[in-house]
């Protein structure tokens, strides 16, 4: 009976399936898909977008996040989001860093905030230096 129903519903599901991965193939097409990527230049206008210079940054090794220090000692957090980038400001004081062998974390006091967790390939003098005045 159970084989039955579904040998009779067999149609309909293979039907659901295939609309399914045509409704895939057509978002992939039109470019819904992850496509933004930071350099240096996008992190110099993200700051400038917020009012603020760039000192120094670092850029994760995806190209998908990126920790940066502004004029004035400020913070400056950016995300990729899909094709789009988020970015946080916030106090030197308000964030947490940890690094390890090709590893930068930070954990902001706005716990509403998510950490930052990002591979780098070396770390810098400056990111280094930061890091260890919070201790």
């Amino acid at each position: 009976m159970v084989l039955q129903n579904l040998i009779a519903e067999a149609p309909v599901l293979a039907g659901s399936a295939a609309v399914v991965l045509v409704m895939v193939g057509l978002a992939w097409a039109l470019g819904f898909r992850a496509k933004a990527r930071l350099d240096e230049p996008a992190l110099r206008r993200l700051a400038e977008a917020e009012g603020a210079a760039l000192e120094h940054g670092v850029i994760a090794l995806d190209g998908r996040a990126a920790f940066a220090l502004l004029r004035g000692g400020k913070i400056m957090v950016a995300r990729v989001m899909g094709d789009d980038v988020s970015v946080r400001i916030a106090g030197a004081g308000g964030v947490r860093l940890a690094l390890t062998q090709g590893r930068l974390s930070a954990a902001f006091a706005d716990l509403g905030f998510p950490p930052l967790h990002m591979a780098i390939e070396e770390t810098p003098p400056w990111l280094a230096k930061l890091a260890e005045g919070q201790g």
